[in-house]
């Protein structure tokens, strides 16, 4: 009897040290998740905070009747695009039949100041 008394001591007591083990490895886990949660939510809040004072320098801007600051980048797309649209109907429009009537015309006008210049002349 007095064996298997010992026998589960020895069991209970290697019972404990694995669990104390696991709970340092799990503590361990837990502590460095724990700063990786809080390095993200660190980074979010300061992301948040910068967006926050840009957005209060601008309403007191606003407020003291400064002007905005001129968006050179929503210009320059704008430009960009209204360049681009140029181009697109100019190639459109490039062998329409006005182009070709008005070619047809100067022909035209071209032979009749021939004509007259050969009744004139």
């Amino acid at each position: 009897m007095f064996l298997r008394t010992r026998n589960n001591d020895n069991v209970a007591t290697a019972t404990w040290n694995e669990f104390l083990h696991g709970l340092g490895s799990t503590r361990d886990v837990a502590a460095e998740r724990a700063k990786e949660k809080a390095g993200s939510v660190r980074e979010a809040l300061s992301d948040t905070g910068s967006e926050a004072r840009h957005r209060a320098s601008l309403a007191l801007d606003a407020l003291a009747g400064r002007p905005a600051p001129v968006r050179w980048g929503w210009v320059v797309a704008a430009a960009g695009l209204g360049a681009l649209a140029g181009f697109a109907v100019a190639e459109l429009m490039r062998g329409h039949p006005v182009d070709e009537a008005v070619a047809s015309l100067r022909r035209q006008l071209s032979h009749h100041k021939e004509q007259v210049e050969e009744h004139v002349g």
